[in-house]
């Protein structure tokens, strides 16, 4: 499953059980993570104004990014296993943070091996990228929608 999507719920623990008497979990349920996104937009196996509810071993919760309500993430989904679980893939690197309009990839995220430019400088838009207003000379943006037609095509779609 892949789309961009905004958090509606994270962290919920499901899937545990204790015991009053020994407060262990049980070993035939599997603890997990309910994590909730409302699809703002859909590129792979959902659809867009889905609610999405999904589960995680909480294991793997734990080794990536955080999530709170409220924040917009392009996610990149295993299908569930047999146990309904799923993950995002290769960790933290399928969880792509998104700015508070949900529309590009977050300033935080862009991480430029390239040499920055000289004092002055302008790196110019690549022709037919549409431009951020007020963007400081030298800051890249990366459109959900750029991503979107890029994974589409990479896809065969």
């Amino acid at each position: 499953m892949i789309f961009a999507g905004t958090v509606l719920t994270a962290g919920a623990q499901t899937g545990t059980s204790q015991t009053a008497a020994t407060d262990r979990i049980d070993p035939g349920t599997t603890p997990a993570v309910q994590l909730s996104f409302h699809v703002d937009e859909a590129i792979a196996g959902v659809d867009r104004g889905q609610v999405l509810t999904i589960h995680e071993w909480a294991g793997a919760w734990s080794m990536h990014r955080p999530m709170s309500k409220g924040q917009h993430f392009l996610m990149f989904l295993y299908p569930p296993s047999r146990l309904g679980l799923t993950s995002p893939v290769g960790g933290s690197l399928g969880q792509v943070a998104l700015d508070a309009s949900g529309q590009n990839v977050s300033k935080d995220m862009v991480k430029l091996d390239a040499p920055k430019p000289a004092a002055g400088m302008a790196i110019a838009p690549r022709k037919g990228s549409p431009s951020q207003p007020g963007a400081p000379l030298g800051t890249a943006y990366i459109s959900v929608v750029q991503l979107a037609r890029a994974i589409r095509g990479a896809r065969g779609e």
